[in-house]
């Protein structure tokens, strides 16, 4: 397990290496390995632990009422995923599936749970864990901002914009163009309509996966 790594991470920053080998007893440590294209998590299986990333992408997905796939969440090494459905024991119809080679540290939180810290540490890592519950509502709070505008372009705009606020003028996306229309919950043809035109309207200017704004835009 790489330790160093660890220490990168928001649940286990600056703890020492005995620190960490307590942590990852207090939360029952497992990690595994995936393909890409390998299912991490199955439909109608529950949450029964969370996990961080050590490697890879993960994409979390669930199906609309018309059995369309919805990405709820892109993962990226170093981030979480499952912690409040394991934590509250829910069964929702999400499931997550490597989006290239990835390992998986999967991280119990009956621990957690019990809210009943025995020492600093474990007070250390319930407070974390809290923090990171709690980045996920304002990560999910940004996804209802993309949503609920009424056309496409409106939607990418309001996407483009979060990573104009947070990176600049000039940033990579994490997904192809195959995977944004599917977390803007569209079709890719549509998209890459609205994206040719509003390149042609000097918008913005769109290689792969790296776009360079010429206008700020306004969520």
């Amino acid at each position: 397990m790489d330790r160093l790594f660890l220490k990168k991470t928001a649940l286990f920053e600056g703890l020492t290496d005995d620190e960490i080998s307590a942590a990852l007893a207090f939360l029952d440590a497992r990690e595994s390995a995936y393909e890409k294209g390998d299912t991490v998590k199955p439909l109608h299986q529950p949450f029964t632990r969370f996990a961080l990333v050590m490697q890879g992408r993960v994409q979390v997905y669930t199906d609309d009422l018309s059995g369309e796939q919805m990405m709820m969440a892109h993962v990226e090494k170093g981030g979480m995923f499952g912690e409040s459905l394991s934590f509250l024991r829910k069964d929702e119809p999400v499931y997550a599936i490597a989006a290239s080679p990835c390992r998986i540290l999967w991280l119990s939180p009956e621990n957690i749970r019990r809210l009943q810290p025995k020492n600093a540490l474990e007070q250390t890592l319930i407070h974390r864990f809290i923090a990171s519950l709690a980045s996920r509502a304002l990560q999910m709070n940004d996804r209802i901002q993309i949503l609920s505008k009424k056309t496409l372009e409106e939607k990418l705009k309001a996407f483009l914009s979060l990573y104009q606020m947070r990176r600049g003028m000039h940033f990579t996306i994490p997904f192809t163009r195959t995977e944004l229309a599917t977390y803007l919950g569209v079709n890719r043809s549509a998209l890459s309509r609205v994206m040719s035109r509003m390149q042609k309207k000097g918008v913005f200017t769109c290689e792969g996966r790296h776009f360079t704004l010429h206008q700020p835009l306004e969520n």
